[in-house]
């Protein structure tokens, strides 16, 4: 029987470890351990609570749950979730931290960050817009926001 997958989706699964450079032009999804650098930077990358990075990540979005031990670098939003452990230099211009989360690292929130222009300026060249600074924007993850009567 064929495994299912989620197509435009790539999966690390639980018991693997990679060594090396990861490039992906659709999302991915580390549940396992990987060592060296993913670039994504047109996509997310999610890193689920089992998973280990150590290396840095440039993404579209970033979710991250386990542990991550580089830099993370994403266009549009980071979301750094409960449980979570990342020491590094964290860059995007939208970040969220849940309680529960641990940082150690610096941050840098300026859309106009040179390490943004300079990670995605292959994008913009391809007239393709990095994302405002706006995080008010309806991501599908995203709670919804009623307001109170």
């Amino acid at each position: 029987m064929a495994a299912v997958t989620q197509p435009g989706a790539s999966v690390i699964g639980t018991h693997t470890r990679v060594q090396g450079d990861i490039e992906a032009d659709e999302d991915l999804t580390v549940e396992g351990h990987v060592k060296g650098t993913i670039t994504c930077k047109q996509h997310t990358v999610t890193l689920g609570t089992s998973g280990q990075i150590i290396g840095d990540v440039y993404a579209h979005t970033l979710h991250v749950s386990g542990e991550v031990e580089g830099n993370l670098v994403a266009s549009h939003r980071a979301t750094i979730h409960m449980g979570a452990n990342v020491r590094g230099t964290l860059v995007t211009p939208c970040l969220m931290l849940e309680d529960g989360s641990t940082f150690h690292g610096a941050i840098d929130m300026d859309p106009d960050s040179d390490t943004l222009k300079n990670a995605f300026s292959g994008i913009a060249d391809r007239g393709q817009t990095l994302a405002s600074p706006d995080c008010d924007d309806s991501d599908a993850d995203a709670p919804d926001a009623t307001p109170a009567p």
